[in-house]
């Protein structure tokens, strides 16, 4: 859930630099800070996805049999 609110949300209030102020970096690694923001969240959605994925949703039920 956090990831779902970072993202897109309030998150992005955290790393978007002030137009106006002269030392502001508005790039990382030659991408969009913005842009590098959400990748990030939806790369922690992707792994908590992969992780309940082989943790819960992998194991048989009791009534279920190979």
């Amino acid at each position: 859930m956090l990831a779902m609110l970072m993202g897109p949300g309030p998150g992005l209030r955290l790393v978007n630099p002030d137009p106006a102020d002269p030392n502001a970096t508005f790039t990382v690694f030659g991408m969009p800070i913005i842009y590098v923001w959400g990748l990030f969240w939806y790369a922690v959605q992707l792994a908590a996805i992969i992780i309940a994925y082989k943790k819960i949703w992998s194991q048989e039920g009791p009534n279920e049999s190979h």
